[in-house]
């Protein structure tokens, strides 16, 4: 039996791996169809990092999810995050893909994507910073700034709520998912954690840490971000800095400010045939299917 329960291991890995190699082609497509610009130079789209700087997999969820996690830089920094992962749909026998996405830029974005999209994206702010508190001074080399973020991150924890009211624990990623560049103005450093489920690897909160410079002086900022359907909690030195609830206004789809927005888009086969389009909405936030094509 130990040795039977030992084969299985490699082979549950090797259809993983499969899975990932199948689906990222067709992943990277639906993150190329998306122009995002900030308010200010709308006609100036971000740059879209195509290579992923996450992959995930959740077991647990749905008959295994699997995804991969995209951002959309401004100057270098993140500006947008986009998880584009999927999960079996049995009655097309095909995988549905889902859109997750979420502002990162304290402005606001402008969204478009060609065609008639059934579902879309129209952020109505930006995602704001605040101070963190007994943070210390940033450091003055990259290196030693680089210590202090992970040292701060390692200072929030959280859990979320299912809709079954089942508590998960939520865990930092030990290394970021994207460090920034040195900028010329405003941010001196930063780097964007996340905060995932004990049920897999999917980003559940974001966590940013930035030193920035205020009148003269630099000082560490914090902003966190949903990236999950669940109610999220999330403290640091044992206080609740930041939580968001599901609620009427924080849907499974949105938040109140459209920050975070998540779909079922479509459904395709492990060759990226299109099999169904798939509509969103309030009342049906699983999706509806629709043929492939508009019926004339």
């Amino acid at each position: 039996m130990v040795l039977w329960c030992l084969l299985l291991v490699p082979a549950a890995d090797d259809a993983a791996d499969a899975l990932a190699k199948k689906m990222l082609p067709i992943y990277v497509r639906e993150a190329v169809e998306y122009s995002i610009a900030v308010e200010s130079a709308p006609k100036t789209p971000l740059e879209l990092k195509k290579e992923p700087v996450f992959e995930w997999s959740n077991p647990v969820r749905s008959g295994n999810q699997q995804g991969v996690v995209f951002l959309w830089l401004r100057d270098g920094r993140p500006a947008a995050i986009g998880s584009i992962f999927s999960e079996p749909e049995g009655r097309h026998k095909g995988r549905k893909v889902i859109h997750e996405f979420h502002a990162l830029d304290p402005e606001k974005l402008v969204v478009t994507r060609p065609g008639m999209p059934l579902n879309e994206w129209k952020p109505q702010a930006g995602l704001g910073r605040k101070e963190l508190p007994d943070a210390g001074t940033p450091a003055d080399t990259p290196a030693a700034r680089l210590l202090q973020m992970r040292k701060l991150a390692q200072e929030f924890v959280g859990d979320s709520v299912d809709n079954k009211d089942k508590h998960w624990d939520l865990r930092l990623l030990p290394a970021p998912l994207y460090r920034y560049p040195a900028a010329k103005t405003g941010v001196v450093d930063g780097a964007l954690f996340a905060l995932v489920s004990t049920a897999g690897t999917d980003p559940e909160v974001l966590l940013l840490i930035e030193a920035r410079e205020v009148d003269g002086k630099a000082r560490w900022e914090y902003a966190c971000g949903r990236l999950s359907d669940r109610s999220l909690y999330v403290q640091r030195k044992d206080k609740e800095v930041w939580s968001m609830v599901r609620s009427e206004t924080n849907t499974f789809l949105h938040d109140p400010q459209h920050l975070f927005r998540v779909y079922p888009d479509k459904v395709v086969s492990l060759e990226g045939k299109l099999l169904a389009r798939v509509r969103a909405t309030e009342k049906v936030w699983w999706g509806e299917f629709l043929p492939p094509v508009d019926e004339k």
